[in-house]
C-alpha cells in the first residue's frame, strides 16, 4: 500500500486531460449534481479518472464537519457518477485525518449515494497474489485504533444511530464484489484476479516491519493496506453498499524485494485498467433492481426490551 509520505509519481495516459475540472462550492447537497454511485479511489487510480475526459465538473459541499473534499462528477453512457480521489485526503491538506473521513462520508450520505466502489494499492502477503494482480477482498482485520470505530452517531445523529451496531458478514457487498470480479477479469484476465482475500489495515504513517507482516500472515491476512477496511466499516454504518478494487503493487515487507521504481512502473497500468473496470461497473450497478441491500439484520441492533 502506498502510505502517507511515500514517494509518488503520476503518469498521464490517454485517459488524462491537462487540468482537472474547475470546482464549484455548494452550501447544500440539494444544489449539487445528482448521482447515486461514487468511486472513492486510492492509488490504484490516483488522479487519472478525475482528470480524464469522463469527468466534466467538480464541486464541494458544506457538511456538519466542514467543507468536503473535491467531488468530481462524470458520466459513462449517460449514467452519472461521483468520484473522490485518494480517499479525499489530498484536497484537505492540514485537516486532521478523522475530520477528512467525516467530511467524505457525511458528504456521500447527504448526496444520497447508495453504492460506493473503493480502491487502493496494497502489499501482498499471500504468495498467490503477484505484482500487477487485482484483488476483490471479502474480509478485513483492522489495526488502526486511532480512527473512530463508528461514525454513525456523528453523521446520522445520536438518536438515529442509537441502535446502529453493524455486522460485517459479509464485510463487502456481494453483488458489487461479483460485478468487480467479472469486469476486472474482462480487462486484466481471469488469471490476474482474485475473488476474495483478507485485508489487514495497518495504522499508516510508515511501512510495516517484516515482523509485523509475519504476524499479519499468521493471523490469516492476505494483503496489507491503510484505508479500505475503514471505508468498508463506515459504508455499512451509513447503509451504503461497498466493494473495493485493490491492486497488488509490492510484496509486503520481508516477503520479497522491491524498489520505488517497482511502484511507479506499475501505476500506468493500474490507472488505465481501473478506469475501464470502474466505468463498466458503474454501468452495471445502474441496472441493478435493488439498490439499497443492507437490511436491519446487518446494521441495526434489535430493541433491548
Amino acid at each position: 500500500m502506498l502510505a502517507q509520505g511515500r514517494p509518488f509519481t503520476f503518469h498521464f495516459s490517454l485517459f488524462t486531460s491537462e487540468m482537472p475540472a474547475p470546482t464549484t462550492y455548494y452550501a447544500s447537497a440539494d444544489q449539487a449534481p445528482k448521482a447515486t454511485i461514487c468511486i472513492v479511489g486510492g492509488t490504484n487510480v490516483a488522479h487519472a479518472l478525475a482528470w480524464s475526459s469522463h469527468v466534466s465538473a467538480s464541486f464541494t459541499i458544506e457538511t456538519p464537519f466542514g467543507v468536503s473534499p473535491a467531488i468530481y462528477f462524470g458520466e459513462t453512457d449517460g449514467i452519472p457518477f461521483f468520484h473522490i480521489t485518494l480517499h479525499g485526503s489530498p484536497d484537505l491538506s492540514g485537516v486532521a485525518e478523522q475530520d477528512v473521513l467525516l467530511r467524505v462520508w457525511s458528504a456521500l450520505h447527504q448526496l444520497g449515494v447508495s453504492d460506493v466502489l473503493g480502491g487502493a494499492t496494497a502489499g501482498s502477503i499471500n504468495e498467490k497474489f503477484k505484482l500487477g494482480d487485482w484483488v476483490i477482498a471479502d474480509d478485513f482485520v483492522d489495526f488502526n485504533i486511532d480512527r473512530q470505530r463508528s461514525i454513525a452517531a456523528a453523521v446520522l445523529g445520536a438518536k438515529t444511530a442509537a441502535r446502529i451496531l453493524p455486522r460485517y458478514v459479509p464485510a463487502h457487498d456481494p453483488v458489487l464484489r461479483k460485478i468487480l470480479v467479472e469486469e476486472t477479469a474482462k480487462v486484466a484476465g481471469a488469471e490476474n484476479v482474485h475473488a476474495g482475500g483478507v485485508i489487514v489495515q495497518a495504522a499508516g504513517g510508515r511501512f510495516e516491519t517484516a515482523a509485523e507482516i509475519r504476524m499479519f500472515k499468521h493471523i490469516g491476512g492476505d494483503l496489507v493496506t491503510m484505508n479500505v477496511p475503514t471505508e468498508m466499516a463506515y459504508a455499512r454504518q451509513l447503509n451504503i453498499n461497498y466493494a473495493s478494487l485493490i491492486a497488488i503493487s509490492n510484496p509486503a515487507e520481508g516477503l520479497g524485494t522491491w524498489e520505488w521504481t517497482t511502484l511507479s512502473d506499475l501505476y500506468p497500468k493500474f490507472h488505465a485498467q481501473s478506469i475501464e473496470i470502474y466505468l463498466a461497473a458503474v454501468r452495471r450497478i445502474h441496472e441493478l433492481p435493488n439498490r439499497r441491500r443492507i437490511g436491519d439484520s446487518l446494521r441495526v441492533h434489535p430493541e433491548f426490551d
